[in-house]
């Protein structure tokens, strides 16, 4: 499956409401890019991809995954302190894949201390911040810790989602998820 697994649709339709107007305008940027599906990824809150899905999978007959999502912060205190942003994606009520989002932005020490098991998957490329990203030290870290590579777009317009997607098998995300609880 052709899958952007880091979206901001609230962001991106400039409406704070789901509704199947906005439902409608997803559906369309997600199938003119050419994909099966999308991550539903707000900053903080999972409310806006879970209504989303919702609404396309009820009212317009699941023409595309929606996987609904959250990125978070992981504040890290003392010495070493720092932030790590991660992105959650809710794959069924039991289920999260997490992944760390743009690693490089913001700065943070030392990445790999910050890695623990219930990490699954890193950002190789991110359009957004690729100038922040150290793809060498992200391929070391991903194979030290058996972390999926993604590439999203971390979109907060329409049309730039699908600048990145994965081509990935959504059986993967759930064997990786389910290993590293």
């Amino acid at each position: 499956m052709k899958l952007d697994l880091h979206t901001h649709c609230r962001e991106a339709t400039s409406s704070p409401t789901p509704t199947l107007e906005v439902a409608r305008r997803i559906v369309a940027a997600v199938k003119a890019k050419g994909l099966d599906g999308i991550a539903v990824t707000e900053h903080y809150t999972s409310s806006y991809g879970f209504k989303i899905k919702e609404i396309v999978d009820r009212e317009l007959g699941g023409e595309v995954v929606i996987i609904p999502g959250q990125e978070t912060d992981r504040v890290f205190l003392g010495v070493d302190r720092g932030v790590v942003h991660v992105v959650e994606l809710y794959l069924d009520t039991d289920t999260v894949f997490r992944f760390i989002a743009h690693p490089g932005h913001p700065r943070s020490r030392d990445l790999g201390a910050r890695i623990d098991g219930s990490i699954h998957g890193i950002e190789l490329k991110n359009p957004a911040h690729d100038w922040q990203m150290d793809e060498a030290e992200i391929r070391r870290l991903a194979e030290e810790h058996n972390l999926l590579l993604l590439t999203n777009s971390d979109a907060h317009t329409l049309n730039e989602i699908g600048t990145y997607y994965n081509e990935i098998d959504l059986a993967d995300l759930f064997s990786r998820a389910r290993a590293g609880r």
